[in-house]
């Protein structure tokens, strides 16, 4: 996983923190395709199709109430956010206080031999620093 140096100001003070980045470009689905029927006997059109019509379906389900599991991957479910539009009862409660709706997904959680949980698509086998631009300009 790659980090980066970014600070926050909290509380009137300057904090440091390091914050996730991405490096490169954006995989696609063409070559995402290309990769995954490399563990598979699918051809890598089947898998672009499957992949086109995952998020179709996905909100198929959703829009119907349901959270989604892919396994070994994780689940998928709908969030709303209300940005602080609460109401004092139950009955005052309504669809128009929904400022935006999220996509919340959690990743696969397994146990391991020793009985720990772990999410592997998340667990990092190492952490590798992003220089910022003005620290690169400044060496």
């Amino acid at each position: 996983m790659f980090y980066k140096k970014s600070y926050s100001v909290i509380n009137g003070q300057k904090k440091w923190f390091p914050r996730a980045c991405v490096v490169g470009k954006t995989v696609n689905t063409q070559r995402l395709a290309n990769e995954i029927r490399k563990y598979c006997t699918a051809s890598p059109a089947d898998v672009h199709a499957v992949i086109r019509a995952l998020p179709e379906v996905m909100k198929f389900f959703m829009d119907n109430g349901h959270s989604i599991h892919l396994d070994g991957l994780g689940s998928f479910r709908y969030k709303f956010s209300c940005a602080g539009n609460g109401v004092d009862t139950a009955e005052e409660v309504t669809p128009e206080q929904i400022v935006s709706v999220r996509v919340q997904f959690i990743p696969e959680c397994q146990r391991t031999v020793g009985g720990k949980m772990e999410r592997p698509l998340v667990q990092a086998s190492e952490f590798i620093e992003i220089a910022r631009k003005d620290e690169e300009v400044s060496k």
